[in-house]
């Protein structure tokens, strides 16, 4: 018995190592990337709001429906903490429309669905020092 589990795990292990864990149509972070890497948009009726994730990088753009000229832009460094629930992250502002936001962080929570394709986000103002702790007033953002 002892031994068929161990030619399992060795076959198993090597399918793994020939194939990898993600293939190409993986949705999971890229290598040195988070479970956030990549694109995220959410569409409200006055405005989309567009989140882009690289390693430890954020950018947040808003563009407004009404005015398709007039758009503000976030930048900073970002980290998570994906082993409470719900999972946090937290955002450092260190480029804003609004100078008293730089140097500011906002708390926040997420979670992914299974397929990581949306994502729950509740995050506070910049320099508020409690984060939410439930999704009620979240974006809804869908993986691009």
């Amino acid at each position: 018995m002892k031994t068929k589990w161990l030619i399992l795990i060795a076959v198993l292990t090597g399918a793994v190592a020939f194939w990898g864990c993600g293939g190409s149509g993986s949705t999971g972070p890229s290598p040195g990337g988070t479970e956030l890497e990549g694109t995220w948009v959410f569409n409200d009726t006055l405005f989309r709001m567009t989140f882009t994730f690289e390693e430890s990088n954020w950018t947040a753009v808003q563009e407004y429906w009404s005015d398709q000229d007039t758009t503000f832009t976030w930048n900073g460094t970002f980290s998570l903490n994906t082993t409470v629930v719900p999972k946090h992250i937290d955002l450092l502002c260190s480029s804003s429309p609004d100078t008293n936001q730089i140097g500011k962080t906002s708390l926040g929570i997420y979670a992914l669905n299974t397929a990581a394709t949306a994502c729950s986000l509740a995050v506070t103002d910049f320099g508020d020092t409690v984060r939410p702790i439930d999704f009620h007033n979240a974006m809804i953002l869908t993986k691009q």
